[in-house]
């Protein structure tokens, strides 16, 4: 008896996790998720009203926005290779971790002043304010590189 009733309770914790999520439209076929939803009103509105409260001719607004994603992901998956689709996840996730650093001016001037001084040829190097956001990137590319490389352990054979 025990058994049968921690079965039920694990089925009915399991259809209830698996049916919280309900589908609130689709596209060829392929479910969009109220959460799906819920994150783009959130995202749209600065948090400001939920998929709940919107008119129905908003809610399909939102669907068919949130459409071609559902499809550019079905592509992916069945047009790249599993090495495309790493090296595009790899590409996402730095570009996640850069988002996130900030580098002041100062920083990337410092960076400039170094490079320009080690420069044959000064009349060649452009100016500060037509490179400062190109070398912003490269430094929080270093940055996330250095923090990934802090804690890696390399072998070679």
């Amino acid at each position: 008896m025990k058994k049968v009733l921690l079965v039920t309770s694990i089925s009915a914790l399991l259809a209830t996790s698996i049916f919280a999520d309900s589908v609130v439209g689709s596209v060829n076929g392929m479910p969009i998720y109220k959460s799906e939803a819920e994150n783009a009103v959130k995202i749209l509105t600065k948090g400001k009203t939920t998929y709940d409260k919107l008119k129905p001719e908003e809610k399909k607004q939102l669907v068919t926005m949130i459409a071609p994603s559902k499809l550019v992901e079905k592509a992916a998956k069945s047009e790249l290779s599993v090495k495309e689709q790493n090296a595009a996840l790899s590409a996402m996730w730095m570009q996640k971790k850069m988002a996130a650093i900030t580098v002041s001016d100062s920083e990337a001037k410092t960076i400039y002043d170094k490079l320009k001084a080690a420069s044959k040829d000064q009349s060649k190097v452009p100016a500060f304010d037509k490179v400062k956001e190109t070398i912003k990137m490269q430094i929080k590319q270093d940055k996330v590189i250095r923090s990934l490389m802090s804690g890696a352990k390399i072998v070679a054979k």
